[in-house]
């Protein structure tokens, strides 16, 4: 599988990961129901968001990222380099990374927002326990299943977040880290943080 592809139904069941309101969910049911929900959302609305890419970035911006724990994502992808940077520097970073992943790949989830996803049988969480995995898996319409598994840790009064998600054996923090290790080793932290700006705004275009 493309490493294109792969994300791209990272962020399909990303788009799944929507909120629980009020008493806090088992990370299993907000996944599989929201998954739900947000899947049949997104075929409803496919013809507007094919025409007007800016409308999935607001669905993505609205739905799924107050759901992710990006300063934590953020944290693990920069690793030492994080804790060297400014409390500026990770700001920037954090707001450039995030919307680099969303326009990245927010275009290419409609090509697979028809593909089938399953929940094998949940594992009981821990009393007490604050963090977990969630197992799922996404069936294309030829290959063999692809497993899509979600690091969830539990925040006070937040409910449950999401900080790496790992597609067909390749997680998400392990991939970028070392890409952007190699850039901020090269250049520095403000580079990198400039070259993702850049990018974001040529998206906008």
């Amino acid at each position: 599988m493309t490493r294109p592809r792969s994300t791209a139904l990272l962020l399909l069941l990303i788009i799944g990961l929507c909120s629980a309101q009020g008493a806090v969910s088992s990370p299993y049911d907000v996944v599989r129901n929201t998954a739900q929900e947000m899947t049949a959302a997104l075929k409803t609305n496919r013809a507007i968001v094919q025409q007007d890419p800016g409308k999935l970035y607001e669905l993505v911006h609205r739905i799924v990222l107050p759901h992710f724990d990006f300063e934590l994502i953020s944290r693990w992808v920069l690793g030492q380099y994080w804790r060297q940077a400014t409390p500026a520097q990770r700001q920037r970073f954090t707001e450039e990374f995030r919307t680099f992943l969303v326009r990245t790949y927010a275009g290419a989830l409609l090509e697979y927002v028809d593909d089938e996803i399953r929940y094998p049988p949940a594992p009981r969480v821990p009393e007490g326990a604050n963090e977990t995995t969630v197992h799922t898996e996404v069936v294309p319409k030829t290959g063999a299943p692809i497993p899509i598994n979600y690091s969830m840790h539990l925040k006070p009064d937040l409910g449950w977040k999401v900080f790496d998600v790992t597609v067909d054996g390749v997680s998400l923090v392990t991939n970028y880290r070392s890409t952007f290790a190699s850039q901020v080793r090269n250049s520095g932290m403000d580079s990198l943080i400039n070259d993702l700006s850049a990018r974001n705004k040529q998206g906008k275009k």
